[in-house]
């Protein structure tokens, strides 16, 4: 009633009024959501600004790999060892970094960047095979010279008994000059690998064939006394031929050197600034999204105030239609399509429909929304490629570690894990080590990929094959839940690895040694199956390999006691309680003592004097027995050197060590031969080196090489235990050996079994035929020496005939044989 009351221009005034507020608060409205959506671009823009500068961080940082090709070009240039193990990582981590991009420009440069990298290497090696041949023509122009002073020398005094008035000493002089300048173009031409810029590396060349130049007119001058010395001439002036002919193979390689380091650096460089220039386009890319964002907020704001007091002349009705038209609803959708993003649902563009200032915000949202699509689409994919490089063994393409044991975890704590039954077999490549230090690491990682092949065939698809690392691999079986179907599987793998490998022109022969668990009877937890499963694998190592062990409760006590003797043997060798026992060595015709192997004992501090049998297995599996055959070696050669001083043996006594295959291809085994040779060169020609024929066969061509280096230095050797191997003929064809130690297997016959005696006669045939002496082992019975003595058999050794001893006995021994 009152309301009615109010004239008209109250009523105007009011409605005014009221217009006025609502208008107030729709302008203060939205000028809130003006300002709420210029907040939110921003964040977002910045945050993905940030994201996007944090991935190209990620991508210069990888490219940082160019600061170790820098370093081995200053470092590593003229060794060999190192700079082939290095450049294969190297090349191995710039295939794996250029498989990380799909950009054909950058693709390119890489390729460039790792031809020109091989090409560096090439050239490396080659210099460095070149220096190796310098000292070795270096070597032997030293010899020839010494020949030549020793051959004047020879006639000097042969004409000083006919004419001792005749002076020769110019001849002398001409020889002083040629021994000098020899010397001085060996340090010259030794010095050219220390020069680090083309023109000195050219000036000492120059100089030493100035030297060189010198040294054959000196040769040139000297006279012709007979034919020896003529001859002895002759010989050196063909090796300063070959020195010239190095040195011109140098001087093309050391240009060729600078060549390809200076194309190194260029593609480096390449390489390095157009993954710069990609990271600043980035850069650019996100800030000129933020910038046009603002922009465009600008923009509309002006036309949002224009059209707000435009709005105000037409009413309140035209004022919330347009409102509601041009803002509340457009707001909403870009509201939507931001809680998408926040999702990460970029598959939800803005659709306003307009042609205004929200078109080109539209524009801009989807336009930022596709280039983080893109951005988190090349995320995911990296994501994806991580993943698999952690779940993936980079060498055999097999399930690794991390991923099998995520399997196996699954499976015994999974839903329904106590009903289910699986199997494991802990499977490890017998000797592989021998096969690495005999063929190289790249033969050893081809076989461990033909290994990978074969489990994988022998497999179901269900079934997991994993490599542990190393030689070591894993199957996780599901096809296989009976004892009588994993044994079978175990078996087939034997037999499946048992096979040669043809590996780069090389046949291999390797075994394996598997152990074998039952889920939930050998364990209920990942930890406690592999556990058994590997203590099982070692008992089958222990069994002699090539086999495969189901585990049993009672072998982890004897797993403790494996790791009690290993660490035992640690302190024994440290604390001396290893000694050497000799069992001597009889001429079967005449009884005398002409030998004598020696043989370990260990002193145990609680378990007293223990025999070889019952700790070198322990040491064969924990490699301590390489430490262990250098410890015994340097004991008898000290026992020798003390009596060889004392004048106690004969002129022709010999002590044989027994060596392992392990220490056979040791690096340091003939630095340590020579160390010892060097120090008394008599002692070494009394040492005989035992080596089984299993480890001989392992590398026919490496074991020749050996052997070969050890003769040289006065050793004999000998194959112990022989007619058990794999190819004895063979063996004997391709070995520089000098004893045969038939084995005990075919003595402990004799008397009973005349198969023994046609074997035995036929090793003794085949040894006097290659002249070797051939020496029974195992001699325990009477009847039995009586045998080898008819057989013709005149070395032998035995509990028969004496038993291991100490050294004292020894002596004693020896002694009362020298005064009988």
């Amino acid at each position: 009633m009152i309301f009615k009351r109010v004239s008209l221009s109250a009523r105007f005034a009011l409605t005014v009024i009221v217009l006025f507020c609502i208008f107030g608060l729709g302008i203060g409205f939205l000028i809130r959501s003006l300002f709420s959506i210029e907040s939110l671009l921003e964040q977002e823009s910045a945050r993905h600004v940030q994201e996007l500068t944090v991935n190209s961080m990620v991508s210069r940082e990888i490219f940082e790999l160019s600061s170790r090709v820098r370093l081995l070009e200053q470092t590593f240039l003229y060794d060999e060892d190192i700079l082939s193990e290095e450049g294969f990582n190297i090349d191995e981590q710039l295939q794996n970094i250029r498989a990380l991009s799909d950009d054909e420009p950058f693709v390119l440069r890489m390729d460039e960047f790792i031809v020109d990298f091989h090409r560096f290497i090439g050239n490396s090696v080659t210099l460095n095979r070149i220096l190796k041949e310098f000292s070795v023509i270096d070597a032997q122009l030293g010899k020839e010279i010494d020949e030549l002073d020793s051959e004047l020398a020879n006639y000097f005094v042969s004409q000083a008994i006919v004419a001792p008035d005749k002076p020769f000493s110019d001849e002398l002089d001409v020889m002083h000059f040629i021994r000098e300048t020899y010397l001085s173009a060996g340090k010259m031409a030794a010095s050219i690998r220390s020069r680090i810029t083309p023109d000195t590396e050219q000036v000492v060349i120059i100089k030493v064939e100035k030297e060189l130049s010198i040294l054959a007119m000196h040769l040139a001058n000297m006279r012709e006394f007979n034919e020896d010395i003529s001859q002895a001439q002759t010989a050196i002036e063909r090796t300063i031929r070959r020195y010239r002919a190095a040195l011109r193979k140098m001087t093309a390689n050391l240009d060729q050197r600078w060549s390809v380091m200076g194309a190194l650096v260029d593609s480096q460089t390449n390489l390095i600034g157009y993954v710069a220039n990609n990271e600043q386009a980035v850069q650019r890319s996100a800030i000129r999204i933020s910038n046009d964002v603002k922009t465009d907020l600008i923009v509309m704001r002006a036309w949002v105030f224009i059209s707000s007091f435009v709005a105000l002349f037409f009413g309140i009705t035209v004022t919330l239609m347009m409102v509601k038209r041009h803002i509340t609803k457009p707001l909403r959708e870009l509201k939507g399509s931001f809680l998408q993003i926040e999702q990460n649902n970029f598959d939800h563009p803005v659709k306003l429909d307009r042609l205004d200032e929200w078109e080109m915000i539209e524009s801009a949202f989807n336009r930022m929304s596709a280039r983080l699509k893109r951005t988190y689409g090349d995320l995911e994919d990296e994501r994806s490629k991580l993943n698999e490089l952690a779940h993936q063994d980079p060498l055999t393409g097999l399930a690794n570690r991390l991923l099998v044991y995520k399997r196996l975890n699954k499976a015994t704590k999974g839903a329904g894990h106590a009903s289910r039954v699986f199997s494991i077999l802990y499977l490890d490549i017998d000797h592989f080590k021998t096969v690495n230090d005999s063929l190289g690491h790249n033969i050893g990682d081809e076989l461990l990929i033909e290994v990978a092949k074969r489990l994988k065939q022998l497999t179901q698809g269900q079934d997991i094959v994993s490599r542990l690392g190393g030689d070591e691999f894993m199957i996780l079986c599901y096809s296989a839940k009976t004892m009588d179907s994993v044994t079978e599987l175990a078996r087939a793998i034997n037999e499946s690895l048992r096979q040669p490998f043809n590996v780069e022109s090389e046949t291999v022969f390797v075994s394996s040694s598997i152990g074998v668990c039952l889920y939930p009877e050998h364990g209920d937890t990942a930890e406690t199956l592999v556990r058994n499963a590997d203590t099982a694998m070692y008992h089958a190592k222990r069994g002699g390999r090539d086999d495969f062990r189901v585990y049993k409760h009672s072998m982890t006590s004897e797993a403790h006691e494996v790791m009690s003797k290993s660490s035992g043997l640690k302190r024994a060798l440290i604390n001396n309680e290893l000694f050497v026992v000799y069992q001597p060595q009889y001429d079967t015709f005449s009884g005398r003592i002409f030998g004598a192997e020696a043989l370990v004992r260990w002193n145990h501090p609680s378990k007293g004097v223990l025999r070889p049998a019952e700790f070198l297995d322990v040491a064969e599996q924990t490699g301590i027995i390489v430490d262990l055959d250098g410890y015994v070696f340097n004991l008898i050669f000290e026992d020798l050197l003390e009596w060889t001083e004392q004048g106690t043996i004969d002129d022709d006594f010999k002590v044989s060590v027994n060596f392992s295959g392990r220490k056979l291809f040791s690096e340091q085994l003939l630095k340590h031969l020579t160390e010892r040779h060097e120090q008394a060169p008599t002692i070494s020609q009394r040492i005989t080196l035992e080596l089984t024929e299993r480890d001989m066969i392992t590398n026919i061509e490496q074991c020749q090489q050996s052997i070969e280096q050890i003769k040289q230095l006065g050793f004999k050797i000998a194959i112990d235990d022989f007619g058990t191997g794999y190819s004895s003929l063979a063996t004997l064809k391709h070995l520089p050996v000098d004893v045969l130690k038939l084995d005990r297997s075919f003595i402990s016959g004799l008397g009973d079994d005349s198969v023994d005696y046609v074997i035995i006669e036929s090793i003794l045939s085949i040894a006097k035929g290659l002249n070797l002496q051939a020496i029974a082992e195992g001699v325990e019975t009477e009847l039995q020496l009586q045998s080898l003595k008819d057989i013709g058999c005149d070395a032998a050794q035995g509990y028969y005939l004496s038993y291991p001893i100490d050294k004292e006995e020894l002596l004693q021994l020896l002694a009362e044989q020298k005064a009988g």
